[in-house]
């Protein structure tokens, strides 16, 4: 007899039911189906999960759980929770300056200058096995440190501040100020390279209990002094950029003439000398006026982008070959650059190179980078069209960005070019989960309606259909997922800080499932955090990420730390579906710029508007899990 046909879906092969879990258009849906009976509660918990996780965020990378600190399930309501918040603008934020008052952390007296106003250079890096967050940034000739230990949804976390004295070191203001840094993982622990506007660079401990202590030196030439340049410009640290393997790093350092490819194994030496170098001098530059702002690693170290200052192509990369380095011009395309009236000879914004990661994470030959005519392009080094896709901001287009910050091919941040701005851009690809998919049907548009200058309303096909049946989605699930409903927006935070002048120089996030990030600007860092607004003032409940989020990030800084804490308002303003238009010089209606986040005491009352609205307001869901 033959084998017996599958009476339900119980009944059926494994290898079906996770093809099924995989396929669920949102996170609601897998845990109704978990809750039915013990033998899919199984199943939709050994491997239903990582399905789920794994389809709808690809480009994401995602920590495998090895423990118990986090499961998959928690990683589909986290990930589910932060796309909600994203895609909603749910975005508070929060200022750490230094004190005027302080001096454990800050010394700067009657320097040139004045009141430690420097350029915050930041990174980050969470843990999710531990749930401990460490985040360093150079404060001028100084470098500071915050660990910060996740103790529970309700509880507040642990938290310490550690710091390393410029001064005290012989570090002189300015000339000797941090210009890069990036926490690596090392045998000894955590660790910080740290790269000096000298050209100095070196890899200090980042553990708490020895904080700043010395680890090794780099050595690619000696460091300029004010003694032996002889009034030349100094052969400073442009900036590095670190690619980790397990234990051991790899970093590319750029200078303003050469770059420098250090190997860190795990066991690393006092000092370390360059695994491989290259000259632009006399290799690419064509003007004595041109120089090195940039590089960043690409393809998993197989490529190196740079960025070029005074140079004819600003954009070029280098390949890493067993016979040596190779450097090539970024593929051009002269129909593009008509299309979009592209200056290809135009500056690069030198601090916005970004790789692309469209799987787990892994760089790829995507390079998303600033230009000073406002636009951001994204392009594959490797192919002869230029920009696979170019982005501006449809309201200002002439305002460029200095820092960028990916997220897959899901979305980016750009900040800074117009003082204390941070913009959310989709990418525009087509992507497996949208939020509004666990929300019931609705007979109507998603509302309310979009500033669009240019996109036009998309055609209603399903018009009348109340619900979704029959592979027909209802108006509002079609037209949701739509761009025209999407639109790009722009926060602006310097209404709420004494020095209303103040620039954003870097981004930073501890990790993709992380639901903050870190921004750094003139004299500071500003935190900021996904998060719905509360019903009420306290909140009632969390109302931070379920599984990751800290819930007392808003606290005080530390008592002698040398900082100051205060909450951000900003104001909100959509900026248009975000590509870039021949004609997006011509006036437009001037969206409405509207107070968001905080009580009534930072922006005015709190708006009452239902969970369709796609402005955050008052309803609370964990992901597309709805609160019980």
């Amino acid at each position: 007899m033959g084998s017996s046909v599958p009476r339900s879906f119980i009944d059926l092969p494994l290898e079906i039911q996770f093809l099924v879990f995989a396929n669920f258009d949102c996170a609601r849906d897998l845990r109704a189906l978990a809750l039915t009976c013990k033998k899919l509660h199984s199943a939709v918990n050994n491997d239903g999960w990582r399905r789920f996780v794994e389809r709808s965020f690809p480009s994401l990378s995602i920590p495998i759980p090895n423990g118990n600190r986090h499961t998959w399930e928690q990683l589909a309501e986290s990930l589910t929770w932060q796309s909600r918040c994203w895609d909603r603008r749910a975005l508070q934020f929060q200022v750490l300056l230094h004190s005027p008052h302080g001096d454990e952390v800050r010394r700067h007296r009657g320097n040139a200058r004045g009141r430690g106003l420097f350029h915050s250079v930041v990174d980050a890096h969470f843990d999710p096995a531990t749930h401990e967050e460490l985040v360093v940034w150079g404060a001028g000739e100084d470098i500071v440190g915050r660990y910060r230990e996740r103790q529970g949804p309700d509880k507040p976390s642990k938290s310490s501040w550690h710091s390393v004295n410029g001064k005290e070191l012989g570090f002189r203001a300015a000339y000797d100020d941090v210009n890069s840094v990036k926490i690596v993982n090392h045998h000894t622990g955590r660790a910080v390279v740290t790269g000096r506007h000298n050209g100095t660079l070196s890899l200090i401990s980042a553990e708490p209990d020895r904080f700043g202590q010395p680890i090794s030196e780099f050595k690619f030439g000696p460091p300029e002094t004010s003694e032996t340049n002889n009034g030349s410009e100094p052969e400073n640290l442009s900036s590095l950029d670190v690619l980790q393997h397990g234990s051991s790093s790899r970093i590319a350092a750029a200078t303003r003439n050469g770059l420098a490819v250090f190997d860190l194994p795990a066991d690393a030496a006092t000092e370390l000398e360059p695994s491989a170098t290259f000259d632009l001098k006399t290799e690419i530059f064509s003007l004595n006026t041109s120089r090195l702002s940039r590089a960043k690693w690409m393809e998993q170290g197989e490529t190196i982008a740079l960025a070029l200052s005074g140079s004819p192509d600003p954009l070029r990369y280098l390949s890493l070959t067993p016979t040596g380095i190779t450097h090539h011009t970024a593929a051009k395309n002269a129909s593009i650059g008509a299309q979009f009236e592209l200056k290809d000879n135009g500056n690069i914004c030198p601090n916005s190179l970004e790789p692309v990661c469209r799987t787990g994470g892994c760089r790829t030959s995507l390079l998303l980078s600033a230009w000073r005519d406002g636009t951001i392009r994204l392009q594959d080094l490797r192919t002869p069209s230029p920009f696979d896709a170019v982005y501006q901001d449809n309201v200002d287009p002439w305002v460029d960005a200095e820092a960028l910050m990916t997220y897959g091919t899901e979305r980016f941040v750009a900040g800074g070019g117009d003082g204390l701005t941070v913009k959310i851009f989709d990418f525009r690809w087509e992507r497996p989960y949208h939020h509004t998919s666990g929300l019931p049907c609705l007979n109507s548009s998603p509302f309310p309606g979009p500033s669009q200058a240019f996109l036009k309303s998309p055609t209603k096909s399903n018009l009348g259909n109340e619900r979704c049946k029959q592979g027909r989605a209802c108006q509002y699930h079609e037209l949701s997922k739509h761009i025209y409903y999407r639109p790009n927006a722009k926060f602006y935070l310097s209404r709420s800080l004494i020095n209303s002048s103040a620039s954003i120089w870097s981004l930073a996030r501890g990790s993709d499932i992380s639901p903050n990030f870190y921004i750094g600007i003139s004299g500071g860092v500003i935190e900021a955090n996904l998060e719905p607004c509360p019903n009420n003032y306290p909140p009632d409940r969390p109302t931070t990420d379920p599984n990751f989020g800290f819930p007392d990030w808003r606290g005080r800084a530390a008592d002698g730390s040398g900082y100051m804490s205060r909450q951000v308002s900003p104001a909100l303003m959509e900026i248009g579906d975000g590509y870039a238009y021949k004609h997006n010089d011509r006036p437009i209606l001037l969206p409405r710029l509207q107070d968001c986040g905080g009580p009534p005491s930072w922006s005015g009352p709190i708006l009452k508007l239902s969970k369709y609205h796609r402005l955050d307001m008052n309803y609370q869901t964990r992901g597309d899990f709805v609160w019980g």
